[in-house]
Parts: C-alpha cells; structure tokens; sequence
C-alpha cells in the first residue's frame, strides 16, 4: 500500500507506466485504481457507501476497498476518509481491462463472451434454456414473463424477459403446493458472474435428472423458477466490457459520462415497491445519472417526495411473476408463493433510516419456499432487512440459514443493514411482501467480468453446491437449517431382485456453518431414519433406524448405515430418503439415493451405487 499523500498524480503516472504495455488508452476505464478508504465510524461509512454500488468492507480494521477512478478517490477524500492505493491490485485489474480491450477488438459472437469465454452470452444463454426445454419438456419450461423496457418502446428492439421453470410437470397438478423457489441473475447487467451459474444450476438440475439421485427428487418435489438474465436489455453493452449496472431506461434523461458517478438508466435492485425510496437518499438517489438510482414508483406513495410514475417493466415483469398482485397494504396474490405475512408497502408516515417503518409480523416458522437474488462481487451472502439497522423480525432464522450457505462459499454472513443501506430491494420486497425466506449472495471475484480461472476453480461449484443446499431446504427452510445435513446417500446396489440385501449409508453433518460473523450453536447428531418411497414430512411412514457407525451417535458428524427391507417392493425405480435429527430435537435437510428393482432373472449389478 502507498498512502495517497505520496502517490498523486506523478505516482500514478509512474504506475501507469508500468503498465503501459496493455494498450489502456483506448478502455473508456484505463484510469480505474483499487483503493482502500479508511473510515471512523458507520456513519462515515454510509457517507462513503452512497458514492459506490459495490464495497467490500473490512470492519476489523474500518476500511473499505474499492475500485474507482480519480474522481471517485476524490469523493472520498471530500468526504473525509483517507485513501490509499493497492497497486498490485491495481496492476491486475489493469490486466483484466486490457484483455477485455483486446476481445472486444476482435468482435463478438457465440462460444462465450471474448475474453471471458467460460461465460456465455445472452444468445447463448437463451439458446441453452431453449434446448433444455425442447430436449426435456417433462421437466423444463421457459415461462415468458414481460417485455423489457426497450421493448416496450419498439416491439423490434429488446427482448422478453425469460424464466427457466424447472418441475416434473407430470406431478404438479395432483402437487399444485410443492415448495417454490424463485431466484434473479444478474440484475446488474455488468456481473457476469451469476448469469453463468444460475444456467449451470438449471442444467444441472434438468441434465441430472434420472441419474443423480439428489438432482431427480429436488425436480420431482420441488418447482425452480429461475430468471436468466433478470436485465437483458442492459447485458448485451455489458457484454462488450462496458461496466453498464443498470437497465437502458433513458427517459429520465442521458449521461454523457460513464463511470460510477453517471450512467444513463434505472437501478433495478432500487425501484422494487416495498420501502422503495424510504431511507430518502440513503439507501438510493435520485440523480437520475447515479448508479444507484431508484427511478419511479407508483403514484400515491406516502413519502415519495420526489418522482412519481410508473415502476421499470423489468421490475413489474418479476414483481408480478414472484409476488402476484399486491395491494397498498402488502397482501399479495397470484404469485409464486403464498403470502405468509403481514406488512404495509408503504407505511405512512414512515420515513428515514432512523425509524423502524415495519409493521409487518414474522413468517411462520413452517413457511416454504426461497427466494434468491445472486450479484458479484462483495463475496457475502445477505438478508433482510437493507433499509433499517433494526433486525427483520425473523432475524434468528435467516442468520442460521445463511450462514449455512456461506459455508459453502466462505463469504460473509450478515443481516443486509451490517453493510449500509439500500431500499427499494428486490429481497427485502420478497421477504416484506411475503414472508419468503430471501437472501442476495454477492459471489466473490476480483471484477464483475471475473477471471475465467478463478471462477471455473472456485466461483462456480462453490456457489453451486450453495445453490444445492438450498434446494434442500426449499420444504421449510426456516426450520431445517437448524438441524443436520445429510451430506449424501450411498446403496449397496443400484439393483437388486425383491428380498434381497440392501444397506444404505449416510454422512451427517451438524456442524457445517460459516462461524466468521457470529456464532452459530452446533449439535451433536442424536438418530437418523430412512424413508422408502416417502419424503420424511410426508406423514406417511415412521422410518427406518439407522445406526452411528462408530456405535452411538454423540458428535457433529457421523456416517449412519442401515438395512432396507425389500421384500414385497414393486419392480422399478425406488427412493430411499435419510433425514438425521439432533440433540435439540431439530431434524436436518434430507437427501436421497434410489435403486431399482428388477423382475426376477434380470441383470443384477452390486456396484456400490453412491447417490451423492
């Protein structure tokens, strides 16, 4: 680090000399720096925030780091911080503009975005979900939802927005109520990142079905509902390295400059309805060129003192699609999820971050279903609430679920107020409108446009076995997390005849919580059940024990076995479901293995079938 009274101009010359060689002057951000900003207190920090959509803080030391230009150090340093310069960061992420230059010469196309090829682009991305649904029509579906903003200003331009619906559709309608999710990727255009796993899942889930346990029985009882891209309109400039965050709405008026400070559009992730523009500036602008413009809401709203309109199509588009119809005072209808909870959208004379302006009820513990919306590049994962430094009021819940999930990824677990403030949000929305447990994960990531090393090594089946978790937990998500995972499933074989042998075995886990942001309880393990053919909460069957292969079961990780009975089982495919419980009487998130059953005389193979 070099502090900033030493470096100035002259110093960053000579750093730009340096790098000289990757051909900078023509990137429109050659003259970005990563900087840490030296803060005293939250309020300075919140101060700070406004400028930036994106920081990644370090409270243990009261910094920030950032990546910004000389115009943004200097509204740093206008606002009292001091600043200092990371220049091996810097130099690399000079790297990454000089290779995103040097593709976006090369023109565009299909295999990925140039320069960054393990990411698809848009058409890509469409074509993708377009065979899922013409090679697996049982269980994949693109639902088209609305039309983006510039479509709706020329049928010829824009697109409609898409998502991937993911169900065995052969079951829904004898099972209208299975558990829901709903996630976004890449509302901001410019992150690359989420766009990419959120297709990875979907194929994951659709491309594994029939042949990883785990993937069949999520999309047999469970209904994925994925938005890819959630800004489609604004993903096509991103994908020309230009860092565009929000939607091409350009009505409010251009902006000539392109940097954190002005860019034309409206900040999807700051123009959802509930508590939309509450904090008066402080959680989102109203400069219209501001990267985190809020854009307008309805008419009528109680503390709109500045603009009044119509919401973006985008946002109504997913508003609709999630949560249905709402009315002013937060009952909800028509939507992916039941609404579980009360609360106005707009309370009335509710307005400032200082005031607790909820005055809705917690979820029932018992609420199904999960609501997702990924970004990069802050590396946390984040609940509700964003507008408030209250607690939401199912604050312990949504603090064990995430940080299960940050196991997975190692990111920051925290309540969305930890960081700074943000209204108009699409997962306070979920959550304050319905009740839904709904979480942001902010993948990790040098840059928005992510190394493809990294993010093959790291990003991508990190966030992925996190997307897996959850899927897990979609039954009732506010009450499995508190107990074991069941980690994977194994069977003895993946085919037998009625009557013979079978042992199944399970690895449980209670321990697995990301513990770096608060201390979550661990248990020991007290039993495990298997369940053939049933899920666990089904109610129809009392399970079969399993046994603590080290002969008791008194710690936080244990591998369970147990012996199947077959006899009288039907020829064909059958489930085996474990779910462990631990010393507080909280059962875990199950999974699953399955086997067949094989008409007498037919090949038999002992293989030591692993469903995990």
């Amino acid at each position: 680090m070099i502090g900033h009274p030493f470096w100035g101009l002259n110093m960053r010359k000579v750093l730009l000399g340096i790098l000289v060689g990757y051909a900078f002057a023509q990137s429109a951000y050659a003259e970005q720096w990563v900087v840490e900003a030296h803060y005293a207190d939250r309020a300075a920090l919140q101060r700070a925030s406004k400028h930036f959509e994106h920081i990644i803080v370090d409270r243990t030391r009261n910094v920030f780091r950032v990546d910004t230009t000389d115009a943004g150090i200097a509204a740093l340093e206008a606002d009292g911080l001091s600043v200092s310069i990371d220049q091996a960061a810097t130099a690399k992420l000079r790297v990454f503009y000089a290779k995103a230059h040097e593709a976006a010469s090369r023109g565009f196309g299909l295999n990925g975005i140039p320069g960054y090829e393990c990411f698809r682009t848009l058409d890509e991305t469409f074509q993708t979900l377009d065979g899922l649904e013409t090679n697996h029509p049982d269980i994949a579906k693109v639902d088209l939802i609305g039309p983006t903003w510039q479509r709706t200003q020329n049928p010829d331009e824009g697109f409609d927005m898409r998502a991937m619906h993911i169900t065995n559709f052969a079951t829904l309608a004898s099972d209208p109520d299975r558990p829901r999710m709903a996630a976004f990727f890449s509302i901001h255009a410019r992150e690359y990142t989420p766009l990419e796993i959120g297709t990875r899942f979907a194929e994951w889930l659709v491309d594994n079905y029939g042949t990883d346990p785990e993937a069949t029985w999520l999309v047999d009882h469970n209904d994925f509902h994925l938005i890819l891209p959630a800004n489609p309109d604004a993903r096509i400039d991103a994908e020309q390295q230009i860092y565009q965050r929000k939607n091409l709405d350009i009505v409010e008026g251009p902006c000539s400059e392109q940097d954190e400070f002005a860019q034309p559009g409206i900040d999807l992730n700051r123009n959802f309805p509930f508590h939309w523009n509450i904090t008066l500036g402080q959680g989102s602008d109203d400069d219209t060129c501001s990267q985190t413009f809020h854009g307008p809401y309805l008419e009528g709203s109680n503390h709109n003192q500045h603009i009044q309109g119509t919401p973006e199509p985008e946002t109504q588009n997913m508003v609709q699609y999630v949560a249905g119809t709402c009315d002013s005072n937060g009952n909800c209808s028509g939507g992916l999820f039941a609404d579980r909870r009360t609360g106005t959208t707009d309370p009335p004379d509710c307005i400032g971050p200082d005031t607790y302006c909820d005055d809705g009820d917690a979820a029932p513990d018992d609420t199904s279903g999960f609501f997702l919306d990924m970004h990069s590049n802050a590396a946390l994962v984040l609940w509700p609430w964003g507008d408030t430094f209250t607690d939401s009021p199912n604050v312990a819940t949504l603090t064990t679920l995430g940080r299960r999930i940050a196991w997975f990824t190692d990111y920051t677990p925290e309540q969305s107020n930890e960081l700074y403030y943000t209204d108009g949000t699409t997962v306070d929305t979920m959550y304050g409108l319905l009740g839904v447990a709904a979480y942001t994960i902010e993948t990790d990531g040098f840059d928005f446009f992510e190394d493809c090393a990294s993010f093959e090594a790291e990003t991508a089946p990190t966030n992925l076995n996190a997307l897996r978790y959850i899927a897990r937990t979609l039954h009732a998500p506010y009450k499995l997390p508190k107990g074991p995972d069941a980690v994977d499933v194994s069977a003895s074989a993946s085919s037998i005849e009625a009557g013979d042998p079978l042992t199944i075995t399970s690895h449980l886990d209670s321990s697995r919580f990301n513990q770096s942001n608060g201390v979550e309880p661990i248990r020991n393990i007290a039993s495990a059940l298997a369940y053939v053919d049933v899920l666990p909460w089904d109610g129809s069957g009392s399970g079969i024990t399993l046994d603590a292969d080290d002969g008791a079961f008194n710690s936080d990780q244990e591998i369970a076995t147990g012996a199947i009975p077959t006899t009288g089982l039907a020829p064909g495919r059958h489930f085996v479901y474990v779910q462990a419980t631990d010393d507080g009487g909280n059962a875990g998130t199950p999974n699953a293995v399955f086997f067949d059953v094989n008409l007498p005389g037919d090949t038999i193979f002992q293989d030591g079938f692993d469903g995990s």
